[in-house]
């Protein structure tokens, strides 16, 4: 039976953020695409009211354009090209300090698609959230944290920023561009955006920044809001920041490794055991076994785009598939200590759409713990994929096309469409304007024109 008090709670929950947005002066209402984009409307302060009421009328399809704003008109239901409504979500008002200014306070909401009054489910942030009910309703949550790499170039000369020198935790290279990053810093704070170390990494222009490891969906909304924001505070600042994995070919990649580990209600880390001599449960060991065997598909998610694998196989990205400890080129990483234990997912790109990461990490997880498959031995020397991680978005995509636990799990309306949006606009579209005489390097400078602009 229905109670008065559960019919008033959304009514309550939706006064309440009617009474947060009316604090600005203009609100972003926002739902992430499948590339990790965000889409939405502006919307000013006197329509507030009947925006959070009624909804924002926007095509729903809106979250499934290509990168490049393509008609996703494949699709039947989004070839007609109807409307749906952008409803706001309690608890997700934010202010965006890198575009307000003295006389205009700008706010941000996620919001999620309804079409005839029914909620759209093939939807990253959707997929994530179901996947986290699933955890709830085993009595578990997840906290998770994002490593957030990036390159940020001078818009006018591309010089990356800090000069050509390989910067890595160099003190000296990060003063010469003090103001920029604690100004970063400070807006993304302002912003709600939780934050932990900054430092230079490896390559010209490359840093990196770990996020605050937090419960639920709110890591991901960060992860999702950083790189927006660092897109638009560097933009205001006359640089290009951009995350594609790999925009120049002399240099190396960005990745955005998830961290995660599983707790109960009353706070007790579900993947550690004291009396383990790796310090890792049982069930933390059958989560591992369930991400090695949807490995190959999971990369079709975490590296969503052509250029994604210029990465793979090289450098200090994975490429076999194995777990291990202190390991940097693993493809899963334990970390633990004598209080507790998390583990690290390897494989994202820094493109990655980290909606559909911690959607898929959570996926192939939970199959391995429902099916309590054995987890091997840590090293490259225990079993894995022959094969290791996919080479293209192609081939990752056959993989995911053929990952039926993963695909009903996710949604298999989320997944075939994402595979066609993939393949005809990425795939196909960029193997038209590359030759198969072509160097990487060549390919590389193709792919920038394509990908960097948006990402």
């Amino acid at each position: 039976m229905t109670t008065k008090q559960q019919v008033d709670q959304p009514q309550t929950e939706m006064a309440r953020l009617e009474a947060e947005l009316s604090k600005f002066d203009f609100v972003q209402f926002t739902i992430p695409d499948i590339n990790g984009i965000p889409k939405g409307r502006l919307v000013p302060a006197d329509m507030i009211s009947q925006a959070c009421r009624d909804g924002v009328g926007a095509y729903i399809g809106t979250g499934w354009f290509g990168v490049r704003a393509e008609l996703p008109s494949m699709i039947p239901e989004y070839a007609m090209f109807s409307s749906g409504y952008l409803h706001p979500l309690p608890s997700t008002c934010r202010p965006l300090a890198w575009c307000s200014a003295p006389n205009r306070r700008i706010g941000h909401v996620m919001c999620q698609m309804k079409v005839k009054g029914e909620i759209l489910e093939a939807c990253p942030r959707r997929a994530a959230q179901r996947q986290l009910d699933r955890l709830h309703k085993m009595g578990l949550k997840m906290k998770s944290a994002f490593e957030m790499e990036f390159m940020v170039f001078d818009s006018k000369t591309m010089e990356p920023l800090g000069g050509k020198v390989f910067p890595y935790a160099n003190m000296e290279i990060l003063d010469r561009n003090l103001e920029f990053y604690t100004d970063m810093h400070r807006v993304l704070l302002e912003s709600g955006v939780s934050m932990e170390y900054l430092f230079p990494e490896y390559e010209p222009g490359q840093f990196e920044v770990s996020m605050k490891p937090v419960f639920g969906l709110e890591s991901v909304d960060n992860a999702f809001l950083f790189r927006y924001g660092v897109r638009a505070f560097s933009n205001r600042r006359g640089y290009t920041t951009t995350f594609m994995g790999r925009p120049f070919y002399d240099y190396n990649t960005s990745g955005l490794h998830f961290n995660h580990s599983l707790w109960t209600k009353d706070d007790q880390d579900v993947f550690f055991d004291a009396s383990d001599p790796l310090k890792l449960s049982g069930l933390a060991r059958h989560w591992i076994a369930g991400l090695l065997e949807h490995a190959p598909a999971i990369a079709a998610l975490a590296c969503p785009t052509v250029n994604c694998y210029h990465r793979l196989h090289e450098g200090f990205a994975p490429g076999k598939i194995y777990w291990n400890e202190d390991d940097r080129l693993c493809t899963f990483r334990a970390k633990t200590s004598q209080t507790g234990a998390y583990l690290e997912n390897r494989i994202p790109s820094s493109a990655c759409n980290p909606y559909l990461v911690l959607a898929a990490t959570i996926a192939a997880g939970l199959d391995g713990v429902e099916r309590k498959l054995a987890c091997p031995p840590p090293g490259p020397s225990g079993k894995s994929e022959p094969n290791g991680l996919p080479r293209s978005l192609g081939e990752a995509l056959d993989f995911l096309e053929k990952d039926v636990a993963l695909k009903s799990s996710l949604g298999s309306k989320l997944i075939e469409d994402y595979i066609a949006i993939k393949r005809e606009f990425e795939v196909k579209q960029i193997e038209s304007c590359t030759s198969g005489d072509m160097s990487k390097a060549e390919r590389i400078v193709k792919e920038r024109e394509y990908y960097m602009p948006m990402m």
